[in-house]
């Protein structure tokens, strides 16, 4: 019984966590101010409709499409206020522009929508990871007096990096696996839902930077 209750645990941890942080963001100027909190009503809704979805034993792949894209999206509106120079605006629209080309060119021809979007996940990561190091780069170059421990997008960049860097091969593999049948699909899932949980608890650090630690 408390087997099966932990493997459903670890299945929903990307649903329960974002929305004890939306929950807990009412209150919550910091995480409420954020572009992180649409973040994570992207991955509430996403995620709670494909767990449903897989409980009923019906397609949910198509949701991972959108999940990816929308919170491509977000992220990228997230650095390009977050690194706030006109060069690197312009950059992250560019960037933004040829990975919606890209999304839609990958559903049409490589990997259709009833299947895992391997491809666009990857190229997500990829970029959202270099933009994560782009701000740590920043960082080290130009310090500030301000303590990065104080600072929300300190924590939430590093929870943003800790996902997208770990998942990253299995986004890369997680087509290949579901296709073959591969019996490591499972446990693979319950990893990067593990990792989601961990970059909720960044995300709830950063959120109380302010609150608690400026006193």
């Amino acid at each position: 019984m408390f087997e099966i209750l932990l493997v459903k645990l670890i299945n929903y941890l990307d649903t329960l966590p974002p929305l004890i942080l939306i929950l807990f963001a009412i209150n919550n100027k910091v995480l409420r101010g954020s572009v992180i909190f649409y973040y994570l009503i992207i991955q509430f809704l996403f995620n709670l409709s494909a767990n449903i979805l897989n409980e009923l034993d019906w397609p949910n792949l198509y949701l991972y499409h959108l999940n990816c894209l929308f919170s491509f999206y977000a992220l990228s509106y997230f650095y390009f206020k977050l690194l706030n120079t006109k060069k690197s605006q312009k950059i992250i629209t560019w960037v933004a522009v040829a990975y919606t080309l890209f999304f839609f060119y990958n559903i049409f021809l490589l990997e259709r929508v009833n299947v895992f979007n391997s491809n666009s996940f990857g190229l997500a990561s990829f970029i959202l990871c270099g933009f994560a190091l782009y701000y740590y780069l920043k960082l080290f170059k130009s310090p500030t007096k301000e303590n990065i421990s104080k600072s929300p997008n300190f924590y939430f960049n590093t929870g943003i990096f800790s996902y997208y860097t770990i998942n990253f091969f299995i986004f890369l593999t997680y087509n290949k696996l579901t296709e073959g049948q591969d019996p490591l699909v499972y446990l693979v899932w319950k990893v990067h839902n593990i990792v989601f949980f961990i970059m909720c608890i960044y995300f709830f650090t950063g959120a109380l930077c302010k609150r608690v630690w400026d006193k």
